[in-house]
């Protein structure tokens, strides 16, 4: 079908999607909350006596509420609007970060509170930008999904460092209303540029979708073997590369680094993340997206390697920089696996179902090796670990199988009947 010159839709709305969606993910949930946990990790153990385990409950239970949140939210996006989920996400975020300065050393406020950061910033997360994507995008959706990452990459580069010189000035709790602050400021723009494209011909287009081909229903999808594979990929990856978010730095430490070299192990693993996520998009259009998953997977176990056994600065660098990669692959992977696989109609819950898998490894992961740390003295045990969880998730994203239909193409110009 030959779009309509009318509907045709202006190259700048594609680009002002993939921008926001960039901007959005700079200043959420990720790299504000979750990059920066292991930098607040020595302020809050000094001051409260706590040990590593207890500090890290931070981290774990925010990831534990944006677990249960997640198939929560999406679903309020398929019924809603992703906008709508988003603003109120992101004005709830902001408030919940800011009030992590309140704390008194008390574990429940703690907890709680943390547990709070998780649910109110999911939306913020790639579960809220990314799920805009398959609206606009289809054979270019990797692409459009890597270049939107960029923006949680820079993010994961640039808060850390942020709140290192926060902390440093100011203390840890001004560091923390300064981030509160810092995301509600920077996303409100996000916010305002993202537009959605929800027609029924751009989400069940009779003009691209053989109806031999048709997509499984929500229902299908939850007896569907690919789905809960994806979950339990994600599961085994986000525990394996994302138990380093707050314990990287005191790996670093334990190893005779300074603060300063250590905190730069969060920069580096956000610089890796920055590739990761731009380069797999770029692949994921190119080939099929499970080798490349698997790919990426076994780059980020031998940094899970390297990382347990080598001694030198410059080689630990570049362990942070493969396990960034693997990250990077994670985050881009799950929306465009999710789109491949199923309904577009039914993407934001199950999209929330995928993406829970993934933070379930987050909570799971930083609790168990800060408590393994503060049985044995040793991170040993964990890192020999963490290679074969990769290597699993791996083997798991090779079993998903070709796609149930190929992308189709979405070119910038295009009316909604042909999107």
């Amino acid at each position: 079908m030959t779009p309509h010159p009318a509907l045709a839709i202006p190259r700048w709305i594609y680009a002002s999607v993939v921008f926001a969606a960039a901007l959005g993910m700079f200043a959420g949930f990720a790299p504000v909350f979750n990059s920066t946990a292991g930098i607040f990790f020595s302020p809050l153990t000094a001051e409260f006596g706590w040990g590593r385990g207890e500090a890290s409950l931070s981290y774990a239970m925010s990831m534990l509420g944006l677990a249960l949140a997640s198939p929560i939210v999406g679903r309020l996006m398929d019924r809603f609007g992703v906008k709508r989920v988003i603003g109120a996400s992101i004005l709830l975020f902001g408030i919940s970060v800011a009030g992590m300065a309140l704390q008194n050393g008390q574990r429940g406020p703690w907890i709680t509170l943390s547990f709070i950061v998780g649910v109110s910033g999911a939306a913020t997360s790639v579960l809220g930008y990314l799920a805009i994507l398959p609206q606009w995008f289809d054979r270019r959706l990797g692409l459009a999904v890597g270049i939107a990452m960029c923006g949680l990459g820079l993010g994961a580069i640039a808060m850390p460092a942020i709140s290192h010189a926060a902390i440093s000035a100011f203390g840890w709790r001004a560091a923390y209303v300064l981030l509160g602050a810092g995301s509600l400021m920077l996303s409100l723009p996000a916010w305002l540029l993202l537009k959605e494209n929800r027609a029924p011909s751009s989400r069940e287009t009779t003009s691209h979708f053989n109806p031999s081909e048709t997509r499984a229903g929500l229902s299908a999808a939850l007896r569907s073997y690919r789905l809960w594979a994806i979950f339990s990929m994600f599961v085994l990856a986000s525990a394996a590369t994302l138990s380093f978010g707050p314990h990287l730095p005191s790996m670093l430490i334990g190893k005779g680094f300074t603060v300063v070299e250590a905190a730069r192990s969060a920069s580096m693993v956000g610089v890796g993340l920055l590739i990761g996520r731009l380069a797999t998009g770029v692949l994921i259009d190119r080939i099929h997206a499970p080798y490349v998953a698997c790919g990426f997977f076994l780059a980020g176990a031998l940094g899970c390697y390297l990382i347990r056994t080598s001694e030198t600065y410059a080689l630990l660098m570049g362990s942070c920089f493969l396990i960034g990669l693997a990250i990077g692959a994670e985050g881009d992977m799950i929306a465009y696996l999710v789109r491949s696989y199923f309904d577009l109609a039914s993407f934001g819950t199950l999209f929330g179902i995928a993406f829970s898998g993934y933070a379930v490894g987050a909570v799971v992961g930083p609790i168990a090796v800060g408590v393994v740390f503060d049985r044995t003295s040793s991170y040993e045990g964990t890192l020999a670990l963490m290679p074969w969880l990769l290597a699993l998730a791996g083997l798991l994203a090779l079993t998903l199988g070709p796609y149930r239909s190929r992308p189709r193409s979405i070119d910038a110009g295009a009316s909604p009947s042909t999107a």
